[in-house]
């Protein structure tokens, strides 16, 4: 099987100093994950993932996760470094930031509340936000839930540079420093945003226009209906009900020996900072979009409700959540739903996503019948380093 990579792939949006600048890779050392002692004797699966864990890393990549999952296991291995430059190896229960692979769950917590009966998928800007929508254009006051979670709102992408340094100009240096409590940055923020003229679609799908800006905006709403930020719902309606164990931010966030993400920046790769007071307070505002980290095992459990939900099983994932992916597998391939791509291969039908933020990337892939899915992670940025990450999922699942 060979699953085409996503036309544009999604990406949590970075201060600009901190996009990537691709400019080749050395090859790295490989050092596979473990706190030491005797090597443990793998069985056949488990060696053949260990392989391609360490595989990624001799190719060029700082350290790797990989992982499988059916409806009865999981499995997982980990290979690399935590930080180029250091000794300590990654190990199973490191943290690993999933970027806009965070979309999806984000997407999970929106169809709990509309499920709850908070919210409606067609409830608009101008009935949850009145406040907002006022001084909206007026092309966002009857934008709905589902078309931000769906990227069909025209919403200002931020998933490049252009939007970031078009954002500092107009707002100014005295606000971008002075504006530093989370409520007046994020209102500040939107009320911009949507003063902003719509973006053109892109691609086939009628309105299609990814944003990570947009689901700050669903972010928003949310927290309307429920009187919850977003990382607290997330907890709540998420982690929780799946056992999952969710850290919002940077592993670095979590503490200093946890990894590190890693870019090329003046043709070297290095492992890089984390942003701090005054841009932290503006970069947040996206973290609906893709500021998730968790270990490979929890990704893999992530997976495995998906896989159990497809195949009809109860599941504590929200409902209208699960009917909206099993219809996926009625509908043409290629579309774009609640955090989810859709794609064909072969008659097959599969759920797709990839993220990268602050020197991470991650994939994921779910077969939309149920029986498998794989991922991969990486502390990696570079500009082959996801075609790497997709070969090794693809050959998990083939």
């Amino acid at each position: 099987m060979q699953l085409p990579i996503l036309p544009a792939a999604p990406r949590a949006a970075l201060p600009r100093r901190q996009w990537l600048a691709f400019v080749g890779l050395g090859t790295l050392l490989t050092a596979c994950g473990g706190s030491g002692g005797e090597p443990l004797l793998l069985d056949p699966e488990q060696a053949d993932l260990q392989s391609r864990a360490s595989d990624l890393v001799t190719e060029g990549l700082v350290g790797t996760a990989v992982g499988w999952a059916d409806v009865r296991e999981v499995r997982t291995a980990v290979a690399g470094l935590r930080r180029l430059g250091g000794r300590a190896l990654l190990e199973p229960g490191d943290l690993m930031a999933i970027g806009s692979n965070t979309k999806a769950m984000t997407a999970c917590v929106a169809a709990s509340v509309v499920d709850q009966g908070l919210l409606r998928w067609d409830s608009t800007l101008a009935q949850v936000l009145p406040e907002l929508a006022r001084d909206a254009l007026p092309a966002y006051r009857h934008i709905t839930l589902r078309a931000l979670l769906d990227h069909r709102a025209g919403v200002m992408a931020f998933t490049a540079p252009a939007d970031i340094g078009l954002f500092e100009q107009q707002a100014g240096e005295p606000v971008l420093v002075g504006l530093q409590q989370p409520a007046e940055v994020e209102a500040f923020f939107l009320r911009w945003l949507l003063q902003q003229p719509p973006i053109p679609a892109t691609g086939a799908l009628p309105g299609y226009a990814y944003s990570n800006a947009g689901y700050a905006l669903a972010a928003r709403m949310l927290r309307a209906a429920t009187g919850l930020g977003w990382a607290d719902l997330l907890r709540q309606r998420v982690a929780q009900p799946l056992g999952l164990a969710l850290f919002v931010g940077a592993p670095l966030r979590h503490g200093g020996h946890q990894p590190q993400g890693h870019e090329v920046v003046g043709g070297r790769l290095q492992p890089q900072a984390l942003p701090e007071a005054p841009e932290r307070a503006w970069f947040e505002i996206l973290e609906p979009a893709g500021a998730v980290s968790l270990t490979v095992r929890d990704d893999a459990l992530w997976l495995q409700w998906h896989l159990r939900a497809l195949r009809g099983e109860a599941t504590p994932l929200p409902r209208s959540y699960v009917q909206a992916l099993q219809g996926l597998g009625r509908t043409p391939a290629d579309n774009y739903v609640l955090g989810w791509v859709a794609q064909t291969e072969q008659g097959s039908g599969w759920l797709v996503h990839t993220g990268q933020t602050l020197g991470f990337q991650a994939v994921s892939v779910v077969a939309l019948d149920g029986s498998r899915a794989g991922l991969a992670h990486s502390n990696t940025a570079t500009d082959d380093s996801l075609v790497r990450l997709f070969e090794a999922v693809t050959g998990l699942l083939s």
